[in-house]
């Protein structure tokens, strides 16, 4: 599969253009971890968004356009800035102003969860004015004015997500505000699955459209991401049963039971007791990825009551991704090579947002003492990231170790699961 591919969530961050880095330094000793209330309390204060004022964007090849308009009545717009970069950092240029689309979704149920829903209903009113005419979302913006909007750049994972972000948002708060646009987006991903019933990919969502050449100089709106991620099946599943929840069951619970069962079906190896991380044209792809295989895997067995299969699934992850990094326990985001980072090999890298889905689903199955242990080497991380986590060590141009949004939303989710013993994202 090509590089582009970008079957793993850190992968599709390369989509900035993002050029070769000399990256050094990782936590250099282990950090005391914060106590749970000081975790949560600096975590919301990481994830609060900063004004969006932008009415216009410009788009891969530099041509302006105008933003959708904000159809409600207070219209304040607000965003996540996904990394916090130090200045003079090599990464400072690409990521100092950028916010991606996933990290505003985490950000918004978090700030939902954590009783700030003002915070979080402007990240939703800057949600939906990135949404295009055809109900597509890019991948990532910038907080400035007007904005480079990565537009043509769209994946299934990000759009199921703000989707997902939009409806959890509408069951904590009762408003029903943002539904519609999650239903919009809903059926966008639905409208895309592959109909042809002699196809391995029968039943999912493609991973999207787009892609960045010579070494993220240029941009190929024509390219189509062929692969069927399994992580972004599982976002859309997820989303799906959040709007079957937020109504009348109808259509959204049989969309939602049917790709589950094609999820089952078709990318679990029962020989291993795990998920295969995609499907292409050619079949199943056996790369070995976490989310995939045991963090989000298991989160979505547990959620369909499939505790059986959720268990190898966890153990699995436990035998095969399990690593420390900056001497923290944690897991890795891929096993071995995978076809997305030829030459590469990230096993020894301990990913932060990975290691935070594993903790939830140790927790979910009862094993509280296991869930703990990977809490406080998380809220170590933060520590060292000053109230943000850091998304992995040791560092490399792919996985920095920069305070990011979105291992600190996952920290906090698992944070007040372990305390409210209540499940919200990915609960069923």
């Amino acid at each position: 599969m090509p590089r582009a591919a970008n079957l793993s969530r850190a992968g599709l961050r390369r989509g900035l253009g993002v050029v070769a880095a000399a990256l050094a330094g990782s936590v250099g000793c282990v950090p005391r971890p914060y106590s749970v209330d000081e975790s949560l309390r600096r975590a919301e204060h990481f994830l609060t968004p900063q004004g969006f004022p932008a009415t216009a964007g410009y788009d891969e090849d530099g041509r302006p356009f105008a933003l959708g308009r904000c159809h409600f009545r207070d219209c304040e717009r607000r965003a996540v800035r996904s990394y916090h970069v130090p200045p003079g950092h090599p990464l400072e240029p690409y990521l100092a102003d950028r916010s991606f689309v996933y990290d505003d979704a985490l950000a918004m149920i978090a700030l939902a969860l954590s009783g700030r829903r003002d915070d979080a209903r402007a990240i939703g009113n800057t949600l939906t004015t990135l949404l295009t005419p055809d109900a597509s979302l890019g991948f990532s913006f910038s907080l400035a004015s007007p904005s480079f909007y990565n537009v043509r750049y769209v994946r299934a994972g990000t759009m199921a997500w703000a989707g997902y972000a939009m409806a959890l948002y509408d069951a904590l708060t009762h408003e029903r505000r943002f539904t519609p646009y999650a239903q919009l987006i809903a059926d966008r991903l639905l409208a895309s699955r592959v109909a042809a019933p002699d196809d391995p990919r029968a039943g999912f969502v493609p991973g999207g459209s787009g892609a960045w050449r010579d070494h993220y100089r240029r941009f190929d709106p024509q390219h189509v991401a062929a692969y069927c991620a399994t992580e972004h099946q599982i976002d859309t599943y997820f989303l799906l049963d959040a709007l079957a929840a937020a109504g009348p069951a109808g259509r959204y619970r049989a969309a939602a039971d049917q790709l589950a069962a094609r999820i089952v079906d078709a990318l679990w190896i029962p020989a291993e007791g795990r998920f295969a991380v995609a499907v292409t044209p050619g079949g199943v792809v056996a790369d070995r990825a976490l989310d995939a295989a045991g963090a989000w895997g298991a989160l979505f067995l547990l959620a369909r009551g499939d505790r059986a299969r959720a268990e190898r699934s966890l153990d699995y992850t436990l035998r095969t991704f399990r690593r420390r990094g900056g001497g923290l326990p944690g897991f890795a985001p891929y096993a071995g090579a995978v076809d997305d980072y030829p030459g590469q090999d990230f096993s020894g890298t301990l990913f932060a947002e990975g290691t935070a889905g594993v903790a939830l689903a140790l927790l979910r199955m009862g094993r509280a003492r296991e869930a703990e242990e990977l809490s406080a080497a998380l809220r170590a991380l933060q520590r060292d990231g000053d109230g943000g986590v850091v998304y992995a060590v040791p560092a490399s141009e792919d996985f920095p170790d920069l305070a990011a949004a979105a291992p600190t939303a996952w920290l906090l989710f698992l944070e007040r699961e372990r305390r409210d013993h209540r499940r919200v994202v990915f609960g069923g």
